[in-house]
């Protein structure tokens, strides 16, 4: 049973930072995205504390439970989402310049605005897939849908992120 606890607080240790981006860009929100974190590991922790499952089994898992646990607080205070600031720390290359890291910032601010524009499905699945660096079957097994789905999902959202994007005259500075 020790070494089923330190699995579990190795498991929390290695991911709760990326539960919480994963939360974070879903919600745009630190306290939400940690409220959300913090009752996506507990859940997790009483349905399968005590099941044989291994860190890639257990890391979609939490994801899984993430995104319905972001879903149904979506779906609790659907009135209008809530744009925190962006107190988050910023995990950028060192080396790069002020200006370089400002416009950086500046232009994934904006490109998370645009996430927002997209459906609910899409984001999870372009997050899922550009941010976090899962597979299409991993994406496939995470939202409950087919590889096929998965993949036309990622596609069609963005193509329309890239209109979006368009749209809203955000273009990369080269």
């Amino acid at each position: 049973m020790a070494s089923r606890k330190d699995f579990m607080e190795t498991l929390y240790r290695e991911s709760n930072g990326r539960i919480f981006d994963f939360l974070y860009k879903y919600t745009g929100n630190p306290e939400t995205a940690s409220d959300l974190m913090q009752d996506t590991f507990l859940n997790f922790f009483k349905k399968y504390s005590n099941s044989d499952l291994n860190k890639e089994q257990a890391l979609k898992l939490l994801y899984t439970i993430a995104r319905n646990r972001s879903i149904n607080y979506a779906k609790k205070f659907s009135t209008v989402k809530e744009s925190g600031s962006d107190d988050m720390g910023s995990y950028r290359e060192e080396g790069q310049s002020f200006v370089r890291k400002t416009e950086l910032s500046d232009l994934e601010s904006r490109l998370m605005d645009c996430l927002d524009d997209l459906e609910e499905g899409e984001r999870y699945a372009l997050v899922l897939k550009n941010i976090e660096k899962y597979t299409l079957a991993d994406i496939a097994d995470i939202m409950g849908i087919s590889i096929a789905t998965a993949s036309r999902l990622v596609v069609k959202a963005t193509g329309k992120l890239v209109e979006i994007a368009k749209n809203k005259q955000i273009l990369p500075m080269e």
